[in-house]
């Protein structure tokens, strides 16, 4: 598949566009350590209602993608927002960078009133909440650039035939300094409703916004695209599917580490109690024997236990080693303690170790999941045990 991703030029008065730095460095990411199956392309975007939609047709003609994701930021969000749609309208509250500000004028006449993403925007906010970073799923794209860019993504065609496209927002996220522009995707009663929901002036110092207790920078936004290229990819994204035929339910994220200590920590029982529990949760690892046909026995303790398998808040599983190879895979089986016949059977998961520049791409993916845990909720909680384990790490 080729994918091509699009940012925006910087606007206004500010130096840089955080979808632009995102883009940029997804694109220098993907070139050191391409990913298999998957052929990337990027480009730019003018912040320009005239001019933007010509140079998205110039950038699917030159290179012809089989999908599209466009990326623009928006001031007031803390979290990786894609969109599910986008309306038939441009209505700027200020000018473009070419001075234009159409008002209540419609982007197409004769197109749709809304036109729907070609992914499932669920499942994309799923792909980046894996890598350990804040995502949801958006309602409205605003009416400005952003929004016109999405309604235009998602009509594309080549020789007839429509071309999958789809927009995402990433928080204005600066290197130094905060924003000044980018909050135009949003109305000024959502940026004071978030601004009271977090504390902060959400419209005017986006780059405080925190993740984790730290900053989001540029390559964080970069990894939560990589995810969804990902997850457009492997078809996991794709808003027609149901996401359950052959299933697989998978976690990723880059943890600042040599793969032999990753793997150290995929089988030493103090290390797993620290990290495998995913958040609101608490563990125990007993009987390890960390052999191949060896295994252990997991206790996870939930604060607000909602479903759990064996008791009112417990989850007990037994684990067995199935393949061990030192710094590079460690694949297993997972069998739940429970009552319950939607929990039982088997479930196989494999942990893949990968070195990068920034340390290891750490990727687990479990098959033969049962039937009564929830793909979206399973991922997320991989996720959590992810960014834990990136955490133990780093002390």
């Amino acid at each position: 598949m080729k994918m091509l991703v699009t940012g925006f030029e910087p606007f206004g008065g500010d130096p840089e566009n955080a979808s632009h730095e995102a883009v940029r460095r997804l694109a220098d990411a993907w070139a050191a350590d391409p990913q298999a199956g998957v052929e990337l392309v990027t480009g730019v975007l003018p912040v320009a209602f005239a001019a933007a939609g010509p140079a998205l047709t110039a950038l699917v003609d030159e290179h012809a993608p089989d999908a599209v994701l466009a990326v623009g930021e928006a001031g007031s969000r803390s979290a990786i927002t894609p969109e599910r749609w986008a309306v038939n309208a441009d209505d700027a509250r200020i000018p473009d960078n070419g001075g234009d500000q159409p008002r209540g004028t419609v982007i197409d006449p004769e197109g749709p009133a809304r036109r729907e993403s070609a992914f499932d925007a669920d499942a994309l906010a799923s792909a980046v909440l894996a890598v350990g970073l804040p995502a949801d799923a958006s309602e409205d794209a605003g009416r400005f650039l952003c929004n016109h860019v999405a309604y235009l993504v998602a009509g594309l065609r080549r020789d007839g035939a429509p071309i999958p496209g789809g927009f995402v927002h990433v928080p204005a996220v600066r290197s130094s300094g905060t924003a000044t522009v980018g909050a135009e995707t949003d109305a000024p009663a959502a940026r004071s409703a978030l601004a009271t929901e977090t504390g902060t002036d959400a419209s005017r110092d986006a780059s405080a916004l925190t993740h984790d207790g730290e900053a989001l920078t540029f390559d964080d936004l970069a990894l939560g695209l990589a995810a969804m290229v990902r997850a457009v990819a492997s078809g996991d994204a794709q808003r027609a599917s149901t996401r359950e035929t052959g299933r697989v339910d998978r976690a990723s994220t880059v943890i600042d580490a040599a793969p032999e200590v990753v793997y150290e920590a995929l089988l030493d029982p103090v290390a797993l109690a620290a990290w495998l529990p995913p958040e609101g949760a608490t563990g125990t690892i007993e009987h390890m024997d960390a052999r191949e046909g060896g295994g252990f026995r997991a206790v996870l303790r939930f604060a607000d236990p909602a479903d759990t398998k064996t008791d009112a808040t417990t989850d007990v599983s037994q684990v067995r080693f199935v393949e061990l190879v030192p710094g590079s895979r460690v694949e297993q089986t997972v069998t739940f303690d429970s009552g319950e016949e939607r929990f039982r059977g088997e479930m196989r998961m494999t942990w893949r170790l990968e070195p990068v520049e920034a340390g290891t791409r750490v990727t687990v993916a479990a098959t033969d999941v049962p039937a009564g845990i929830s793909q979206s909720d399973h991922e997320l909680g991989l996720g959590s045990s992810l960014a834990n384990l990136a955490r133990h790490l780093a002390r």
